[in-house]
């Protein structure tokens, strides 16, 4: 069936409206045809139906019937994805619209514990925890205004706070899972207790759920742990003339666990994002670095220098990283941005402004504007992690790979670029990013900026070009295979099931069965 070639099925509808209610139940058709993709790729079949739930029981609810009448349920938070992890199978299915559960449900400051609703935004959780000067360890990746906590969790992510505090799973605590047959499964050391405050208590059951893609259960609630907001921090950005310079630099600032974030963009990518200006906005950041957490004079001695500095703090050449470290003592900031200036500079970098990580911690949830690019054309990453050793080999033979396919995107109009990033003191992230002419879909259409998409160019459908770039994403992921790379968005897209040994797949087809007999939830996610 194709995506235009779906009709409502008005007795399916009728009978969820009667279970949930009937503003949970949608089966209008461009609903569904925009729910049933996601950045990358779009379902071959559409959802049957779009249920929102707004809460854990009336989700338990709709999960029970569903499976109960035979449906596949798929489950959407905020629709960020690129590895068709949430997108309906091609069957009869039911698509969770978890953006309705967006609460935060119970702040415990006694205990430092947030408990949240699956579909509740990383920036909604930013905002509540703010002033009360709270945040959790992990807070939220650049998507933060539309990605969902329980789709982080499902899917694991980077970036704020990671350099420190690792991935998304890292502060969680416990979890309120609804299973296949609709009950209700909760995880942590309180169990069924009233006070979730910590995670360890026998086996983990928690970790099962994360970076699941949505195989095992329905996130419903999550509480994580919580942590007093650094009061100071600092920033600091270096250029590189040679790649090999910012992946030695950037190893060894991750082994001394000096940097809250850490990011890099080759010279192709960092143009792309000035170009498009989607961290450097202009007026609008250098107002939101004047009245920033380091105070107003900080503040605008910061945004002269961002002034000062325009654009043209890099060359087209260079490669850029771009770095933060927080603390609670200004001292002890100062303390590992001397340890970082010094990495770098041995490493043959040059300071240069640094206006990037201002604006990223002034503005760290700003419209996705990015999801198309400077010109319209479409956009879509694909990423390994590697171990710290691993990473410049890494980098040259993705390199390498490029090269083979120079000719190839030039002719298909294509081009590239890489950011980087670290986890803890023992993880590195390298993103390949792909930009190339090909029409966009009802998803950049309702997440895109009005303003913002009525600059961007329209381009007509490019099926050669898309197929190129499918061909190189899984050429990218086959040299990520040999250097032992892990992945977050596992989803339909990387090969985690493929890469267990015998017994550890065998543990986690046992794991889905008890959980999930007949398969109902999220079939083909992590390969199961």
């Amino acid at each position: 069936m194709s995506l235009a070639e779906a009709p409502p099925n008005s007795a399916l509808a009728d009978a969820f409206r009667q279970a949930l209610g009937v503003e949970a139940v949608n089966d209008d058709p461009a609903l569904r045809r925009l729910m049933s993709q996601d950045i990358w790729v779009a379902a071959e079949r559409i959802a049957d139906l779009v249920v929102a739930p707004r809460d854990t029981q009336a989700l338990a609810r709709a999960v029970a019937e569903a499976c109960s009448r035979g449906l596949a349920v798929a489950m959407r938070g905020g629709g960020m994805s690129y590895t068709a992890g949430y997108l309906p199978p091609e069957q009869p299915s039911l698509l969770l619209d978890l953006s309705a559960m967006d609460q935060v449900l119970a702040v415990n400051a006694a205990d430092m514990t947030v408990t949240v609703q699956a579909g509740c935004t990383w920036k909604t959780l930013h905002d509540a925890l703010k002033p009360l000067g709270l945040r959790t360890p992990f807070w939220g990746p650049l998507s933060g205004i539309s990605s969902t906590i329980g789709g982080g969790l499902s899917q694991l992510n980077a970036i704020f706070g990671a350099g420190h505090y690792g991935t998304t799973s890292e502060s969680v605590i416990g979890l309120v899972v609804v299973l296949a047959d609709g009950q209700v499964l909760r995880t942590g050391a309180a169990g069924v207790g009233p006070h979730p405050f910590y995670r360890h208590y026998g086996p983990d059951l928690t970790g099962l759920f994360c970076g699941d893609a949505g195989a095992f259960g329905v996130k419903a609630e999550i509480t994580l742990r919580l942590i007093r907001t650094p009061a100071f921090e600092g920033c600091v950005s270096f250029a590189f003339a040679e790649a090999k310079g910012l992946f030695e630099a950037g190893a060894e600032i991750t082994r001394a666990g000096i940097t809250s974030e850490l990011v890099g963009f080759d010279p192709a990518l960092a143009d792309v994002r000035v170009r498009r200006a989607s961290i450097l906005s202009g007026v609008k950041a250098m107002g939101a670095v004047v009245t920033g957490g380091g105070g107003i004079v900080a503040g605008v001695r910061d945004a002269f220098k961002m002034a000062v500095a325009g654009r043209g703090f890099l060359s087209e050449s260079e490669w850029s990283l771009h770095l933060i470290a927080e603390g609670r003592t200004q001292a002890g900031v100062e303390a590992d941005i001397s340890e970082v200036r010094r990495i770098c500079l041995a490493a043959g970098g040059r300071e240069t402004e640094a206006t990037i990580p201002r604006v990223l911690r002034a503005q760290p949830f700003t419209p996705l504007n990015n999801i198309l690019g400077p010109e319209g054309e479409r956009w879509v990453p694909v990423h390994g992690i590697v171990a710290l050793s691993q990473a410049e080999p890494c980098r040259l033979a993705l390199e390498a790979l490029f090269a083979d396919f120079a000719a190839r995107f030039e002719a298909q109009g294509v081009y590239t670029g890489m950011m980087l990033t670290t986890l803890s003191t023992n993880g590195f992230l390298i993103e390949p990013v792909f930009f190339w002419p090909e029409a966009r879909r009802e998803i950049h259409e309702a997440t895109v900026e009005p303003g913002m998409l009525a600059k961007l160019k329209r381009h007509p459908e490019n099926p050669e070009a898309t197929a190129l770039v499918a061909e190189a994403r899984k050429a990218i992921i086959a040299v990520f295979q040999r250097f032992g790379a892990a992945h977050f968005q596992v989803g339909r897209t990387y090969p985690w099931l493929e890469s267990r040994d015998a017994t550890s797949a065998s543990l986690a087809r046992a794991v889905k069965s008890a959980l999930d007999p007949e398969g109902r939830i999220s079939p083909g996610g992590l390969g199961l």
